[in-house]
């Protein structure tokens, strides 16, 4: 799953939420406060936030041992540590400016006290329109059509909604790189390999495939 990210991601399949959410976070920062991935995977979006924030540095938090690795060697001013979001985090009371947290889950407690005062979360969700026909002809987990809410309500209490985007996006990917995306999330579990292709193969090559995102930022409540 982790190479599978590291593929997909790298190829530039997912640029345009990388790329809105690398400018909205660095229009935020002062340059030298510390931005926490939380969930960070491969450490893909980290990397693109401090490209944009010259002087700031990032830590990168995954409960995959292999995706810390990655996520490590993602960028000169980040570092990596094994952590699972759903416990206290291994990192100190109000240290971060900006907590980001991409397709990852939330613990709106914990991200809360690692916050300064005036710190900021950013959160990068798929919407129910993610990779469209897609999710049907292939047998993929759906996205909740009721996710954002659902996002907001998990926050509720600690943090306050300051702004919302949704991010449209199409891309021409053939048979490899639908392989390569279901293979990276979490329909890797749920549809095997074997029933995978069969399916594939009744699709053109490439498929034109919807990608749909939400980005939310909220403030910190004191």
């Amino acid at each position: 799953m982790v190479r599978a990210r590291d593929e997909f991601l790298s190829a530039g399949h997912f640029s345009a939420p990388a790329e809105r959410l690398a400018k909205d976070v660095a229009r935020t920062l002062d340059g030298t406060s510390l931005v926490l991935d939380a969930g960070a995977g491969t450490g893909h979006y980290l990397s693109r936030v401090l490209d944009t924030s010259p002087g700031t540095v990032g830590l990168a938090l995954d409960i995959s041992k292999h995706a810390a690795r990655r996520a490590a060697r993602a960028h000169p001013r980040a570092g990596a540590v094994v952590a699972d979001l759903w416990r206290p985090l291994p990192v100190r009371d109000g240290a971060a400016g900006t907590v980001l947290n991409v397709f990852a889950p939330r613990n709106a407690a914990e991200f809360h006290r690692v916050l300064q005062d005036d710190g900021l979360l950013f959160t990068l969700t798929p919407s129910s329109r993610h990779l469209g026909p897609l999710v049907d002809s292939l047998g993929l987990i759906s996205v909740d059509e009721r996710k954002t809410e659902r996002t907001d309500a998990a926050l509720a209490g600690y943090f306050k909604l300051d702004s919302r985007q949704h991010i449209e996006t199409e891309a021409a990917l053939n048979h490899g790189e639908v392989a390569t995306l279901v293979a990276m999330g979490p329909s890797a579990h749920h549809v095997p390999a074997e029933q995978l292709w069969p399916r594939l193969e009744r699709l053109e090559d490439p498929v034109p495939v919807p990608l749909s995102f939400v980005l939310s930022l909220f403030r910190r409540l004191k």
